[in-house]
């Protein structure tokens, strides 16, 4: 009897441990996707029509020419971002399991670094756009705030390191 009172003791021990690890666990995750939508929402504010109008000071017309690439380039890098997280998420979660599958990280790895290039590229096309409305004093400016993004990978508008942006590299007079 005193047996099977300890054997029943221990179990109900071992299923409020394992129930308190599980609640702990899924706290850190909804608080990793917490983060990462914030730093999304971040990122598309400082895309926002009214921070490059701003910060560029562009004219009515150049603000309408905005309009009209801006929308598009929003809505892809959202989704981007959005696959982004749920695919960090995805590796996050392999990676904590005790036998996790490096295959699996590989292709979860693979994909990021896909994603991630789709979104320079969709960058560099929004920077292209821009810049065929800006005059030489907003290209300056463009080209900081750009600058910040490429060298430090932070989005427009962002402070990053070295505070230079790309000029520090010289790349705007480039071939």
């Amino acid at each position: 009897m005193v047996l099977a009172i300890i054997v029943l003791a221990v179990m109900n021990l071992t299923t409020l441990i394992t129930v308190l690890y599980n609640k702990n666990k899924t706290e850190d995750k909804e608080a990793v996707a917490t983060l990462e939508q914030a730093n999304s929402e971040t990122a598309s504010v400082n895309y926002s029509g009214r921070y490059f109008r701003d910060e560029l000071n562009l004219s009515s017309e150049q603000t309408k020419s905005f309009a009209e690439f801006n929308p598009e380039f929003r809505r892809n890098v959202f989704a981007i971002n959005r696959s982004l997280d749920a695919l960090r998420l995805e590796m996050l979660d392999e990676m904590a399991k005790r036998n996790c599958d490096t295959t699996r990280l590989d292709n979860i790895s693979d994909s990021i670094g896909s994603l991630h290039a789709s979104l320079k590229k969709k960058t560099y096309q929004y920077y292209l756009s821009f810049k065929r409305i800006c005059d030489e004093e907003q290209l300056e400016k463009l080209e900081q705030l750009f600058g910040e993004m490429f060298t430090t990978d932070v989005q427009p508008g962002q402070n990053g390191r070295g505070g230079q942006g790309g000029r520090r590299y010289g790349w705007r007079n480039r071939n």
